[in-house]
């Protein structure tokens, strides 16, 4: 016989079911939001683009994975009761930044056939630095050392900081191209994330607000799912202008003969 965990009864009169319920639904749509992008962004890198952003494309593509891993991780805390999966829930925010912004920096450094910009670290710094917060974060966590919490906490504001620096720099650089237009769309998703993770590392040195933490992370997640979201209808819209090109019902069939 199945037994459902005490906290999915949802009793109004009880306030941490009340908040076990907001942060269930808030995992819940930021996963339907990352499968939905991963999809459309899948279909729009095999029949759309052009430009040869394979390394962008696997970044992004390793991000929505770990905030689809965040989303199951997040909802097993809740409907199991197991805190323990928190920490897993929040090393994938670390690493959802992290291939974020691994992949904005990927886009940035996309170029047109004959240009030569040149890489100010080399391309195997990413994978270092990819390999030292693995490294990092699976070493505390495995010798279940009290170091763990800190290093989620430098890897969340090293990764964010480092995000928003190469989108500023993406726009400037790709105006006017699909790589700035994605990115635009992938930055509120940044910094309202940044935002999030600011406010749970300054409450967690504080007592008495952690009923105001469990609020910025319930309206701060709701907020990145629904910016996802765009990003994913943009893309489709990009696809679909181009499909509008060819669309029989507003083009005339045009004939050369005389």
């Amino acid at each position: 016989m199945l037994v459902s965990a005490p906290l999915l009864a949802f009793d109004a009169s009880d306030p941490e079911a009340t908040v076990a319920i907001g942060q269930l639904f808030a995992s819940l749509a930021v996963g339907v939001a990352a499968l939905v992008l991963l999809y459309y962004t899948y279909v729009f890198v095999r029949d759309v683009l052009v430009a040869d952003v394979r390394e962008a494309q696997w970044y992004l593509f390793a991000a929505i994975g770990a905030a689809i891993v965040y989303a199951v991780t997040d909802i097993g805390t809740v409907a199991l009761e197991a805190d323990s999966l928190s920490l897993f829930a929040e090393g994938a925010v670390l690493f959802f930044i992290l291939f974020l912004a691994l992949a904005i920096r990927a886009m940035y450094h996309a170029e047109r056939p004959g240009e030569g910009r040149s890489r100010l670290v080399p391309a195997w710094a990413d994978y270092a630095v990819i390999g030292i917060f693995v490294a990092a974060w699976w070493g505390t966590f495995l010798l279940e050392s009290d170091w763990t919490r800190p290093v989620i906490a430098v890897g969340w504001i090293v990764t964010s900081a480092w995000a928003v620096l190469y989108a500023v720099q993406t726009v400037r650089v790709h105006e006017g191209t699909t790589l700035a237009a994605l990115t635009r769309h992938l930055l509120p998703a940044i910094l309202c994330l940044a935002a999030v993770v600011s406010v749970d590392l300054v409450t967690g040195f504080l007592s008495g607000y952690e009923a105001l933490t469990d609020a910025i992370w319930i309206v701060g997640t709701t907020l990145v799912a629904a910016f996802l979201f765009d990003t994913a209808v943009a893309i489709r819209q990009q696809g679909g202008e181009l499909e509008r090109l060819y669309d029989w019902t507003t083009w005339r069939e045009q004939s050369f003969e005389q």
